[in-house]
């Protein structure tokens, strides 16, 4: 019995002598008093010109991530954390480096990504970031890390060059140096009872003794309760359950969603669209538009520029500043990219229209654009747009038409005119009759001068899938430009020029064609479409832009 008391005894002491140097350990030199696990610095460069975690990294939510770095060479640097998706789209295609380990207090393990060598856009100019810090000097962050997949980012401020940074990486889990002050605890019971159980020996009785006892109770010999034994198996399992306690959750979350901006930084690109557009009128600048203006609003803005320069070669007739005033934001969830948010805001100079705009950001790294604009009557019943959602398959069976094919329907109505069996299915504006008129009046002109007109067409297309949106009242905002080519051929022995108004811009009146004139207009068309059963297609909005003419 000795024998195995003293062998016990060791392996006791054995054990918990290395779970009292771990705790320790841990307690005093990993941890401390901050209950923060650190990497300590770290020298990490990139041949590219970011340096970002996989989601991998950080699979745990709860503690406070701490993320310390310093250039070495003396440049402002960036460290920013954001969503999986957000820095993916920023770095895709860009050289960077892949933070894949982190080797608790002494290494960082990293992988070198291929792709184009920049620049990236500045960091601290983009809006979707949880947490950052930017400038000279050490940067520091501390970010409660959230459930989902979520990246660290750090990077030289510029977005041009290569970092070269010292960094170091802490994870500050609550109750962590109390969970290890609690194991240390529990290897210097275990020691002491090891101890206990070698040196002291089990003293024999030197005669039997008789034990008094109370009638029914059973008599015992003396021996010694075991008051250690009790002490150890507590502090085990404080030291445990505090260990267990400070161990994070794994993540439940697989993907993320956000809103496509906030309303500050929604106002802030309206406010400054409003002072680069007026800018750009002012002085009929190509190059300026276009860095604000995407997708075929850059293409109508150019048009106009190029047409009031033929017929205002003067520049009496500039378009006079104004403001977007008092805008309300739209911005649905997105988890991906391109993104987009709708503006319903006044006009300063007009009382008659309201602006409706659609900006799109087609990356993370990417400026926000303006890439549809209309003007709908003040009268137009424009829904609420806050609260917006993207249209979901879904939510598609629902309307009275999807958006393609409300758009496509809206092309073939103006192709075939006012008799189309699509005529039925849409609440025309008057911009929409005077389309429809006039398209006849060419079909009638040419019916009656057969020898000089051969044949006139107006035909209208949808080129590009329309932006639409779910309002709160479950109907959608469809917005779709609509591409119109307009066609004379010429009878025999007939020639045509254009001759007066805004096709001048592109074709001289001195240029005659003997085949035929050509047109091409852009129709920015706003719908909308109710639930299946609830009324027909309303068109609120529908503005024309001329963007090329000529002739063959």
């Amino acid at each position: 019995m000795r024998v195995v008391r003293s062998v016990l005894g060791v392996l006791l002491a054995l054990i918990g002598l290395l779970v009292g140097l771990a705790g320790a350990a841990a307690a005093f030199w990993l941890i401390g008093p901050d209950n923060t696990l650190k990497s300590g610095d770290q020298h990490v460069t990139s041949k590219g010109l970011a340096i970002a975690s996989s989601p991998e990294l950080l699979d745990r939510h709860g503690p406070v991530l701490h993320v310390d770095a310093h250039s070495t060479n003396g440049k402002p640097v960036f460290v920013g954390v954001a969503r999986d998706f957000d820095v993916a789209s920023y770095l895709k295609g860009f050289a960077h480096t892949s933070l894949v380990q982190v080797q608790y207090p002494i290494a960082l393990t990293t992988q070198e990504q291929k792709g184009a060598s920049g620049p990236l856009a500045a960091p601290d100019t983009l809006d979707w970031w949880v947490a950052k810090a930017n400038g000279a000097g050490t940067q520091s962050i501390a970010w409660p890390i959230t459930d989902g997949p979520y990246d660290v980012v750090v990077m030289t401020a510029d977005g041009k060059t290569a970092p070269d940074v010292q960094v170091n990486l802490g994870i500050e889990i609550p109750h962590a140096f109390l969970a290890a002050l609690g194991v240390l605890l529990a290897g210097l019971v275990l020691l002491a009872v090891g101890i206990l159980l070698i040196l002291v020996r089990r003293r024999r009785p030197s005669a039997p003794h008789q034990v008094f006892t109370a009638p029914g109770v059973p008599a015992r010999q003396g021996q010694p309760v075991g008051p250690m034994r009790r002490v150890a198996a507590v502090g085990v399992v404080v030291a445990l359950a505090s260990s267990c306690s400070a161990i994070p959750e794994r993540d439940t979350l697989a993907s993320l969603t956000r809103p496509a901006i906030g309303n500050e930084t929604a106002a802030a690109v309206v406010k400054h669209y409003n002072e680069v557009n007026n800018a750009a009128n002012h002085r009929r600048d190509d190059k300026l538009i276009a860095t604000i203006e995407g997708g075929t609003v850059v293409r109508e803005s150019q048009a106009g520029y190029a047409i009031s320069r033929t017929l205002d070669k003067a520049g009496k007739d500039l378009v006079k500043p104004f403001t977007y005033t008092k805008p309300v934001v739209g911005a649905p969830e997105y988890g991906t990219y391109p993104m987009h948010f709708v503006v319903s805001a006044g006009i300063s100079d007009t009382k008659d229209y309201r602006y409706l705009g659609v900006w799109e950001r087609a990356t993370a790294g990417s400026p926000w654009m303006l890439t549809f604009a209309a003007a709908p009557p003040a009268a137009a019943k424009v829904p609420d747009i806050t609260g917006l959602r993207t249209v979901t398959n879904g939510g598609a069976k629902r309307l009275a038409a999807a958006p393609q094919a409300a758009a496509t329907a809206l092309a073939e109505y103006l192709t075939a005119g006012a008799k189309s069996p699509r005529a039925a299915s849409f609440a025309p504006n008057a911009s929409v009759t005077k389309v429809l008129a006039s398209a006849a009046d060419w079909r009638s002109t040419a019916a009656k001068q057969p020898k000089i007109y051969q044949n006139v067409t107006e035909d209208f297309s949808i080129d590009t899938p329309p932006t639409a949106f779910v309002t709160k009242s479950g109907a959608a905002l469809v917005f779709a430009t609509v591409t119109e080519d307009f066609k004379l051929e010429n009878g025999a022995g007939y020639s045509f020029n254009w001759s007066s108004g805004d096709p001048l811009g592109f074709s001289p009146a001195t240029v005659k064609y003997q085949g035929g004139l050509t047109r091409t207009t852009l129709h920015d068309a706003v719908l909308l479409v109710p639930a299946k059963g609830a009324g027909k297609i309303t068109v609120l909005s529908f503005e024309s832009q001329l963007i090329d003419a000529g002739g063959y």
